[in-house]
């Protein structure tokens, strides 16, 4: 017996021509199915799609008595012959009925609303002077063909439904914002999956194009290079196999990624916070890349969550080895000598690490491109800038924002002393317009 056919493998030239060969030798279509390895109702579905019509040719139409009641008339003599000339047989055995008859009911043979639905195994298809249904495998075949090159061209889209289309996803993706935030928001009103999306726009149907896409790039993939083993003293059991260790030994354990931004040289800098979790991010604007202003933002986090909540949120940190994160006892404990978390350092030169808030830089990048200055940022503007990411909904998240997941996991009260605010999805912008 064949292997069973993968879910969505089409039929192929063989396939139907078994198909054939079991419609002439009578089997049924749960044994052809076994033959080919689909189930009956696959076989059922290409007769019924691929059969072709064969009508009887207009001169023959009347040598078959076609009268839905020709089994049962008792009528003699319908033409009105008289004397010698007079007719002796029924008249259901006469093909003159069709014409003549005023009870006539063209009934042909029902072949086609019944299993096999074609005519290829009855044994009186030769002879018969109905209309017929047959399966070819070589036509079957050919249709098929047409109808797989024919169902790739176009859109499968009204123009109608294309201009509603437009208005909906062109002002969004301008605003900035990814396809799959804007799905997230507007499935129901979307008629195409993401990737159709995606190829309408390639393809220009939309007022939008490539270059108002952010993720329309390939990457390179990154060369590892070999771990530093040296480390200062400082840092001896918070590396990153002890940060591994400790996961281990506290699952579930919250882990929170830091980093920093920078503008351009010599300027202002962002120092970026971000729960894996939740998927959300923090940013603080210091005006410098030094210890002090690292470590500042964490005493300014404490003052404002204080000591129980602030060891909640911030039970472990991973950062990076730049110099503004050097110091971890600095960093690991508040101005009265009391423990306020773990901190841990990735490997050298292996930001990979620590991911995940690498690539939520990005979001950042959409609005202050690699370059910008940030001298003249506030921190109300950046603020601002972190609470439209954080509403950018995420394929991650199914669908849902960090925003949300973190009102729901940290509480609004503690939502609200981290700026964390949410905003309609509509009005989610990326753009570098929205810190004009």
């Amino acid at each position: 017996m064949p292997e069973k056919r993968k879910k969505g493998k089409h039929l192929t030239w063989e396939d139907r021509h078994e198909i054939q060969r079991g419609l002439r030798e009578h089997r049924t279509f749960t044994e052809i199915a076994l033959i080919i390895g689909c189930s009956p109702d696959t076989v059922s579905k290409e007769i019924r799609k691929h059969r072709y019509f064969k009508p009887v040719k207009i001169n023959q139409r009347f040598y078959q008595n076609r009268c839905k009641y020709r089994d049962s008339c008792r009528k003699r003599n319908i033409c009105g012959k008289k004397g010698a000339r007079k007719c002796r047989i029924p008249c259901r055995q006469c093909n003159a009925c069709n014409e003549r008859c005023p009870d006539f009911v063209d009934y042909p043979c029902q072949i086609e609303k019944k299993p096999p639905y074609v005519c290829n195994a009855c044994s009186k298809s030769r002879s018969c002077l109905f209309d017929k249904y047959l399966y070819n495998a070589d036509y079957a075949n050919r249709e098929y063909r047409e109808e797989l090159r024919e169902s790739r061209k176009g859109i499968d889209l009204t123009k109608d439904e294309l201009i509603e289309l437009d208005e909906l996803v062109s002002p969004l993706i301008l605003k900035g914002q990814p396809i799959s935030h804007i799905f997230a928001e507007h499935a129901q009103e979307i008629p195409c999956s993401e990737r159709t999306l995606y190829n309408y726009i390639e393809k220009q149907y939309l007022n939008v194009r490539n270059l108002d896409l952010r993720r329309k790039v390939r990457y390179r993939k990154r060369k590892r290079k070999e771990e530093t083993k040296t480390s200062p003293t400082k840092k001896i059991n918070h590396h990153y196999r002890d940060f591994l260790l400790e996961l281990e030994g506290n699952p579930g354990i919250r882990v929170v990624e830091m980093d920093t931004v920078i503008g351009s040289r010599g300027g202002k800098v962002l120092q970026t916070i971000y729960w894996r979790a939740e998927k959300l991010m923090l940013a603080f604007l210091l005006d410098s890349k030094e210890q002090k202003g690292t470590a500042g933002t964490f005493d300014l986090l404490e003052e404002r969550l204080g000591l129980e909540d602030f060891r909640r949120l911030f039970p472990v940190v991973l950062t990076d080895n730049g110099t503004e994160f050097a110091d971890p006892d600095l960093l690991e404990f508040d101005g009265d000598g009391n423990r306020r978390m773990k901190l841990f350092y990735c490997d050298p030169r292996r930001s990979e690490q620590k991911g995940q808030i690498e690539k939520n830089h990005e979001y950042i990048r959409y609005v202050l491109p690699s370059g910008t200055s940030f001298d003249d940022l506030t921190q109300e503007k950046v603020d601002l800038l972190m609470n439209h990411i954080n509403n950018t909904a995420r394929p991650s998240l199914q669908g849902g924002t960090p925003a949300k997941l973190a009102l729901q996991h940290f509480g609004n009260d503690t939502a609200e002393k981290l700026g964390i605010q949410i905003i309609d999805a509509d009005d989610v912008c990326l753009k570098p317009v929205l810190l004009k």
